[in-house]
């Protein structure tokens, strides 16, 4: 192909990229002009611009998610919290210690990423419904910590098996523990990948819906995305406070993942690397 040629190619990629970008930032757009607009102006069209910014969309909007906001980041910040320090044990485990079965009940806990999170709704909500779990921080947290430390493991094991022997030598040499190794060595090192874990765990965390929708009714313990739903009712949906609250609700999501970003990218690099 000649450089003319390539240059063309080039050209149409980049306004595909760039048309792709606009399709993806397009509900995001209508969102956004809808938290501006009166209940006339919203039934008057999802495309038209609002005539009169309607700034008590947000002042309502914020009074109502604050609490729930704090609910989101109390389960949220447990969750990841929770998944860290369970999956860094269990792929501490996997990676450096050997023991009778080892592989196969690493694969088996592997194997669970295959299977749908719809078809565990109702047996995991039965198993909460039994154990007095409904509307509590508990019934969210425990079931987001099971299925964020899956993919976790995997992850983790993966980083902790490729770190030099001669590091864990050195710190037996000196009289270290396994737990001090965990703790001085592999999770300093581990930072960009777990950076990563936590990111993904708390944006998980953050927009689940169903799971919390079925399970906590108290409006006191509803996270965000479900609390939101206040502004809707079997009468009528206020779309203008609705919309201007998701704009809210994302502010706290964009802020976790802008200042994690660098370790995000740096573990998504370093597990490529130590595949």
């Amino acid at each position: 192909m000649s450089s003319h040629n390539r240059k063309y190619v080039s050209i149409i990629l980049i306004g595909l990229l760039v048309l792709f970008v606009l399709f993806s930032f397009f509900p995001v757009l209508i969102m956004v002009l809808t938290s501006f607009k009166s209940k006339m102006q919203v039934s008057m069209g999802v495309f038209q611009l609002p005539d009169v910014i309607q700034w008590d969309n947000y002042k309502r909007a914020f009074d109502t998610v604050v609490p729930f906001a704090l609910n989101s980041i109390i389960i949220a910040v447990c969750a990841v919290a929770g998944v860290v320090f369970v999956a860094a044990l269990a792929a501490y485990s996997f990676a450096r210690f050997r023991f009778p079965g080892r592989e196969i009940l690493y694969y088996l806990v592997i194997a669970l990423m295959m299977v749908p999170a719809v078809l565990l709704l109702i047996p995991m909500f039965k198993l909460v419904v039994g154990m007095g779990m409904l509307n509590t921080y508990a019934v969210v947290i425990l079931p987001q910590i099971a299925s964020g430390c899956i993919i976790a493991v995997f992850l983790l094991r993966s980083f902790f098996a490729g770190l030099p022997e001669d590091l864990f030598e050195s710190f037996r040499i000196d009289g270290a523990r396994e737990g001090r190794i965990l703790r001085s060595l592999v999770l300093p090192l581990s930072k960009p990948i777990l950076g990563t874990i936590a990111v993904l765990n708390f944006h998980s965390s953050w927009n689940d819906y169903i799971w919390p929708l079925v399970t906590i009714n108290d409006k006191a313990l509803k996270p965000i995305v479900t609390g939101i739903m206040t502004f809707s009712n079997e009468y009528a949906t206020e779309y203008g406070p609705m919309m201007a609250a998701y704009v809210l609700a994302s502010v706290p999501l964009m802020l976790v993942i802008g200042f994690a970003m660098k370790y995000f990218v740096d573990g998504l690099t370093s597990g490529a690397v130590k595949a």
